[in-house]
């Protein structure tokens, strides 16, 4: 619920735990042949707050998200993150019937933006670029004043106001910064957020998506917010029939593998990536049924071994 108060209590036995952890009371412990309460508390995880983010890694080490972010944190730093609240309907989540890494081949690249989203294109479209700073895939767009057909895209560019806190280039500017393997921070002028995917199983996914935004009651304010949620809906609901559409047509024989233009670096980015962490992946054809899992460990002993011996 986000406010444990003073403990935190489990609803299905009624076990309650210190803040810290430490398991605190059990009813009717009597019952129990033998428990040692110091070794029944909860299991530690790590925890890192980034700019009012709280993510959590359950195992594994690797740097810390402070140090995976610090090459974007000039770009960052200017929106004030840590100081946003939720805004507007802030909180969304929905399944969906597609593999969360399909999800992200689409939203990786904007070489798709000119045929498949008339709404963005008129909003940034000619200023659309596709980059990354040190390995962190960075995209940005330039809302232009450009005359826009569709009600939201030129509602939001007459009505966007300005916004002290940040630079002048930042004024109109969208952006757009992932964090693999299933992140993707949106920081726009007037609000910021992220959505995320997180699988469920082979073909379902789960999508989540928030907003933030600093104080600020002016009427163009809550305007901009609002029309640019509901460009970012219809956008969303185009971009679920694109992945739908990949989702069906990667399980084709017919389907051509590597053929991707310039304009889709992320993408291959990201699929180097999932290479690298599960090598399985660079397979053409999967392994035998119940051999995945042993055939990815054997993988990765040897990719490690071949590391050393260099």
């Amino acid at each position: 619920e986000g406010n444990c108060g003073r403990a935190i209590v489990c609803p299905f036995h009624g076990w309650t735990y210190e803040l810290d952890g430490r398991l605190k009371n059990v009813p009717r412990v009597e019952k129990f042949a033998s428990l040692d309460r110091s070794q029944e508390g909860l299991l530690p995880i790590d925890l890192e707050v980034w700019q009012g983010f709280v993510f959590v890694r359950f195992r594994g080490d690797g740097p810390s998200v402070a140090d995976h972010l610090a090459p974007i944190m000039e770009q960052v730093s200017p929106y004030r993150l840590s100081e946003m609240k939720p805004c507007g309907n802030s909180y969304m989540a929905g399944e969906v019937s597609y593999n969360w890494k399909i999800f992200h081949d689409v939203d990786n690249e904007g070489y798709h933006v000119p045929a498949a989203h008339p709404e963005l294109q008129e909003l940034y479209g000619r200023t659309y670029r596709d980059s990354d700073i040190e390995g962190i895939p960075f995209t940005t767009g330039i809302v232009d004043n450009y005359v826009a057909q569709h009600w939201s895209v030129a509602r939001y560019k007459s009505l966007l106001p300005e916004f002290d806190h940040l630079p002048k280039e930042n004024q109109r500017l969208w952006m757009y910064i992932g964090v693999f393997p299933n992140l993707v921070f949106f920081l726009y002028p007037e609000k910021a957020g992220f959505y995320m995917s997180l699988p469920l199983d082979v073909n379902r996914t789960l999508i989540i998506d928030r907003e933030f935004a600093l104080p600020d009651q002016r009427r163009e304010t809550r305007a901009a917010r609002y029309l640019s949620r509901r460009i970012d809906e219809i956008t969303g609901e185009q971009d679920r029939d694109l992945v739908q559409w990949l989702h069906e047509a990667v399980r084709s024989s017919v389907y051509p593998r590597n053929n991707l233009s310039q304009l889709e670096q992320h993408v291959a980015g990201f699929h180097e990536d999932l290479k690298r962490r599960i090598p399985v992946m660079a397979f053409e054809t999967p392994p035998s049924t119940g051999l995945l899992a042993a055939t990815n460990g054997r993988l990765k002993k040897q990719r490690v071994g071949n590391a050393e011996r260099k």
